[in-house]
């Protein structure tokens, strides 16, 4: 299971290098076109989206081994942003887990005014405190002008990562023409030559910001691995007629898992991420009423002022102001970057209340 835990690691974050990339049909017009041309017009367009709505959907199923069930969560909602500000959103989110050992449904949100976030849990609103959203965007806005920085000259965002889907999608075909939600697309199929993607979805792991938290060397080592457990992956690609801007990706990965670690004999991996509404205007508001964050911490047993500890690592990778304990003289001391690292890291695996405050801990080291 681990080798697929990294592998739904690194396939999202597939989609969202792919979202911020784009930085019943009928088979006429779009059919006659090179579908190689096509693809080449869609990843190396550098058309900014700037606002749309995106939906995402991401389910998986195992069969056999351990703990065969289903995986499903989606996610989607309106954004904006503007250069140089914290992008606004409205994003609602559903995950559903049903296995031999666990059942789990839940549904959950987050929106950004670009001055205040929101958390919507089981029907409730919670406000962000105001501090720690400050840190958080000092932070965002920091890595945001870096990577403009280093992509200059290299096209679109996935470009300046390193990744090109042109690559390692072969056996290419052009299925026409299909509407997707209003747009009409050129719909583009391939398959994946599976070691070149892997390189690529390494090059995702091996370039995402520390703050973001980057996989560890034994992570990176289980997705090596993936070249071989991954029998397929196919994927359809839906480009604007008009403009070659990404309306909408799919795609579908069957693994089979070595036999022996308790992994699944098989496993098939489907989603979809799809664009609208592109570069229209979008209302987005701040819930009329919201509670402070702390009382949804304290429901979950975690400790509220871990929400200063974070800001203390977000405050010091940015190098912004920290909410770290006061010295003597009345200023925060932030905690070493090591410190900060581990904590991070350490929120990835974490699980419970309790493995949260385990990870609040190393913040003292």
């Amino acid at each position: 299971m681990n080798r697929i835990r990294a592998l739904i690691v690194l396939v999202l974050a597939l989609f969202a290098a792919t979202l911020f990339a784009a930085c019943g049909g009928d088979d006429n017009g779009g059919g006659d076109e090179d579908p190689q041309q096509v693809l080449d017009a869609t990843f190396s367009n550098d058309q900014a989206i700037n606002s749309g709505v995106f939906d995402l959907s991401f389910d998986i199923s195992a069969e056999g081994g351990s703990d065969p069930g289903t995986f499903s969560v989606s996610f989607g909602g309106p954004f904006q942003g503007t250069e140089g500000q914290f992008p606004q959103f409205d994003v609602d989110g559903a995950a559903d887990l049903d296995s031999e050992t666990q059942d789990f449904s839940g549904e959950a949100g987050l929106t950004s005014t670009g001055d205040t976030a929101f958390i919507s849990f089981q029907g409730s609103d919670y406000e962000i405190p105001q501090k720690a959203f400050r840190q958080f965007t000092s932070r965002f806005l920091k890595l945001q002008k870096q990577s403009e920085q280093q992509s200059q000259g290299q096209g679109n965002f996935l470009a300046s990562l390193g990744i090109d889907p042109r690559n390692w999608l072969t056996d290419l075909s052009n299925e026409g023409t299909e509407d997707v939600e209003g747009t009409e697309t050129v719909h583009i199929t391939g398959q994946a030559d599976v070691e070149k993607l892997v390189q690529d979805l390494r090059k995702i792991a091996k370039n995402a910001p520390q703050a973001t938290g980057q996989l560890t060397p034994q992570q990176l080592s289980q997705l090596d691995q993936l070249t071989d457990v991954i029998e397929s992956a196919d994927f359809d690609i839906y480009s604007g007629a008009d403009d070659d801007v990404l309306r909408k990706l799919e795609g579908s990965i069957t693994v089979k898992p070595s036999a022996g670690d308790g992994s699944p004999e098989s496993a098939d991996i489907n989603f979809s991420l799809t664009l609208s509404e592109v570069n229209e205007p979008q209302q987005i508001a701040a819930p009329a009423t919201a509670q402070p964050l702390a009382r949804l911490l304290q429901q979950f047993g975690v400790d509220p002022r871990s929400l200063a500890q974070l800001g203390d690592v977000l405050g010091g990778a940015g190098g912004g102001a920290g909410l770290g304990t006061p010295q003597a003289g009345g200023s925060p001391t932030p905690p070493s970057s090591d410190a900060s690292q581990a904590y991070l890291q350490c929120l990835q695996s974490a699980q419970d209340a309790a493995a949260l405050q385990k990870c609040a801990a190393l913040l003292q080291q």
